[in-house]
């Protein structure tokens, strides 16, 4: 079985290779995998937030989506479970927004975990502050905040 650790930019082993799977440092915390949990690491190679995850992705604006039984939430870098897992799946925050899933349709919170725009749509997609929403074939523009700009 492969283990994984990091190397810094000279090569030197600077984190042990003790974990089943291993991905990027991001915002200083690096999720990890050992036994079937994931959890987070800081840059000394420190277990900072536990594997207790059933899957985790990478932080973004403080925050990281998280997955138990199935059902999806976000963390904050403490480990804090600030938005419950009850969504079918969380994007990554950008912009203090995130794009959530709920029975096939989407939506997005805030990083408070409250929901900006309904999941009602079946495809949205957000850039430079715009979201586009996509219900019954029909387009919609509404900035961050959900007001109508198209």
């Amino acid at each position: 079985d492969w283990k994984y650790g990091f190397i810094d930019t000279t090569g030197k082993l600077v984190i042990p290779c003790e974990w089943d799977d291993a991905f990027s440092f991001s915002e200083g915390l690096a999720c990890v995998r050992k036994d079937r949990k994931y959890g987070f690491i800081d840059t000394t190679g420190k277990l900072v937030i536990p594997c207790e995850w059933d899957s985790a992705y990478f932080f973004s604006e403080g925050l990281a989506d998280v997955d138990k039984d199935g059902k999806e939430g976000v963390i904050d870098t403490t480990g804090k479970l600030v938005i419950p897992c009850e969504w079918d799946s969380v994007s990554s925050f950008s912009d203090g927004l995130a794009c959530v899933k709920e029975s096939g349709k989407r939506g997005f919170i805030d990083t408070t975990g409250n929901v900006v725009i309904p999941c009602e749509y079946e495809d949205v997609a957000y850039s430079d502050g715009y979201i586009a929403l996509i219900k019954n074939g029909y387009l919609t523009i509404v900035d961050k905040e959900g007001n109508r700009v198209y």
